[in-house]
């Protein structure tokens, strides 16, 4: 996710801000203009045919104004992200309807977009964890078993029966949904890449848990807890990776 290109479009009556825009987004590698317009109606059509996953959209406008192009991408069930730009910050009550990814009161500068594309980014892992874990609930094919040589020998596990993957030292362990530890001959960067799975999320330096059994975060103790059904983890989780589940906003944390 972090290397794909995110497409942008740029709606705004004012050129001198299209171009500033244009000049502050250049130093984003990852960030493409792929159109702009001063023309609010042509704007729609942009979206439209083009679909970007941002589009940058000033809100006082001749004829029709940004909100309503926000509600015209919603009537259009379009996934584009709306980052609200205006001068006068009495309109951001009112976008408030449209639960737009950020918004934006001019003079804003390059510092401003970074939070925008890094917001951005953070909702679309969210977005594409969720997709992953409904169409994992919802697929009756069987999902192919990981192959890991083990002490005792070679084990064939189910990536959704993994619940952690944790280093000590030179040994690596894998828990599993039914409590049981087995000790894994690979090393844990190379173990991750084999799962392959965007359930696993690293919680702190020799720690990787899986999000379909993440139940609680604990931010005072710095303690996240895993269970299933009769199983309970309890596994130390750092700071940025707190600061990550904050922005997705979709666990519970205390």
């Amino acid at each position: 996710m972090d290397n794909k290109i995110i497409t942008a479009i740029i709606i705004d009556d004012d050129e001198e801000a299209i171009s500033l825009l244009e000049i502050y987004l250049k130093a984003f590698r990852e960030v493409q203009v792929i159109d702009r317009t001063i023309n609010p109606k042509l704007g729609i059509k942009l979206l439209v045919k083009k679909m970007p996953d941002l589009v940058f959209l000033d809100i006082d406008m001749p004829e029709i104004n940004g909100i309503e192009v926000a509600e015209a991408i919603q009537n259009n069930q379009l996934t584009t992200e709306i980052v609200f730009t205006t001068a006068h910050s009495k309109y951001a009550f009112k976008t408030l309807e449209v639960k737009p990814l950020d918004y934006l009161v001019k003079p804003f500068g390059p510092e401003e977009l970074i939070s925008v594309v890094n917001r951005y980014k953070t909702r679309a892992k969210r977005k594409a964890l969720e997709r992953n874990m409904e169409n994992s609930s919802h697929n009756n094919q069987p999902i192919q078993k990981l192959k890991l040589a083990t002490d005792s020998g070679v084990i064939l596990v189910n990536p959704d029966e993994i619940m952690s993957i944790k280093s000590q030292g030179s040994k690596n362990y894998i828990t599993l949904t039914n409590g049981k530890t087995e000790r894994v001959i690979m090393a844990i960067t190379r173990l991750v890449e084999y799962i392959n799975s965007p359930s696993f999320v690293k919680a702190n330096r020799d720690t990787y848990i899986n999000l379909q059994f993440l139940r609680r975060i604990d931010r005072k103790k710095k303690i996240c807890i895993l269970t299933h059904q009769d199983t309970v983890m309890e596994e130390t989780i750092n700071r940025s990776t707190i600061s990550f589940f904050e922005k997705m906003n979709c666990f519970p944390i205390s």
